[in-house]
């Protein structure tokens, strides 16, 4: 989806390889409010967990009531946004396949498992005997990796962390994992249906792809999901309706062209049939849902606009950036070509192409590289939020 961000891992603690643990109250304090309001998609693993408080939180478009005691499992590339939460505690843990990999070898397969089987209801609201025992472990989790550099050993972290997911896999999740274990048939039709929604989009058809029976596909679905094939069906091309209009500049009727639709007016009576909204209002909406923080009347993005400064570097293996900084600007270097690295006090960021480098105000920063390396450079001025630009 061409407007969608991915974010990518990326973890100061660098002893804690593809893994991270932080207070929802330590993140929503260090992240920008306009951009956690934002939907984006992770290419890593979360885990939510609620200790306190009730909010709301997006996953593919559907709202998640969350209150203490309450899990969400949100799997790589999934669509998610925190849409309320002012009074949530909790944790947000993060991860990757690499960790998983080199910390839980024996158990990676487990965990994708158990996210796989989460797919379809990542809101976990059913560990009321496990609450006290998940909160002590992630306090325990919390504390280690806090104290990483001192004395804990990312085995040890990744041990606890191992105790959790067992938890999880032995709770009532575990229970409805078991309805999922020996039922090839739906895993083998959702995966057909994410591959070829596009032009397929009846039971029929699919059950012909599987060589089992209409009636066979709808068993094994309502076994698994408690609904039809057919309401399957639906919600994801409500899903794929949903992301596209969303994320994409194409006009509604290249998308209906593009999703199978004979005649755009055909998507637009399917969407209104079953999201009671058309897709023109519902595009409308989600669009003003992303600039509704730009109208704040704080800040003048007209004069905000017209004071970034951008500039374009080549850095060879023979020059010598000298360590400086902008008391009044942020730089943000983004690389076009080549390869080099981004320098800061206490240390070195590396940059390939599409990699971004942020040299905050009043720190001192450089460029090099052992090659050549293509930057663009942008200078952004320090926005104080009470009096306007510094």
């Amino acid at each position: 989806m061409n407007n969608l961000e991915q974010i990518e891992f990326i973890n100061k603690k660098r002893q804690n390889k593809g893994f991270e643990i932080i207070s929802l109250k330590n993140f929503f304090e260090s992240i920008d409010e306009s951009f956690i309001k934002t939907s984006y998609r992770t290419s890593f693993y979360n885990l939510i967990f609620i200790t306190g408080g009730r909010g709301v939180h997006e996953i593919d478009f559907l709202k998640y009531n969350i209150k203490a005691g309450d899990l969400l499992m949100i799997s790589r590339n999934r669509v998610h946004r925190y849409s309320e939460f002012d009074s949530l505690e909790g944790y947000l843990i993060m991860f990757t396949e690499g960790f998983l990999c080199e910390f839980l070898s024996v158990q990676t397969s487990e965990v994708k498992k158990l996210f796989k089987l989460s797919y379809l209801n990542p809101h976990v609201n059913c560990l009321d005997l496990y609450t006290t025992t998940l909160t002590t472990l992630l306090n325990g989790i919390n504390d280690m990796y806090k104290n990483a550099y001192e004395f804990v050993d990312n085995k040890v972290i990744a041990s606890a962390f191992n105790t959790f997911m067992q938890i999880l896999s032995n709770s009532r999740l575990g229970e409805s994992r078991s309805k999922y274990k020996k039922n090839e048939t739906f895993v083998q039709f959702t995966e057909l249906v994410e591959k070829n929604i596009n032009s397929i989009k009846t039971v029929k058809e699919y059950a012909d792809m599987m060589y089992v029976s209409k009636k066979t596909v709808n068993l094994m679905t309502r076994k698994a999901i408690d609904m039809s094939a057919k309401q399957y069906i639906i919600q994801q091309l409500i899903l794929k309706i949903r992301l596209k209009l969303s994320f994409e500049q194409k006009s509604i009727n290249e998308i209906a062209y593009t999703l199978g639709f004979t005649e755009p007016s055909n998507m637009t009576r399917f969407f209104k049939k079953n999201t009671k909204i058309s897709p023109s209002e519902f595009r409308d909406t989600i669009r003003h849902d992303k600039n509704s923080w730009l109208n704040s009347e704080s800040v003048e993005l007209n004069s905000l606009t017209e004071s970034i400064e951008e500039n374009v570097y080549h850095v060879s293996s023979k020059a010598v950036v000298p360590l400086h900084k902008h008391e009044d600007q942020d730089e943000i270097f983004y690389c076009i070509k080549g390869s080099g690295f981004g320098v800061l006090e206490n240390g070195e960021v590396e940059l390939t192409v599409g990699k971004s480098f942020i040299a905050p105000a009043g720190i001192m920063h450089s460029l090099r590289s052992d090659g050549d390396l293509y930057v663009t450079a942008f200078l952004i001025p320090v926005v104080d939020e009470r009096v306007g630009f510094k």
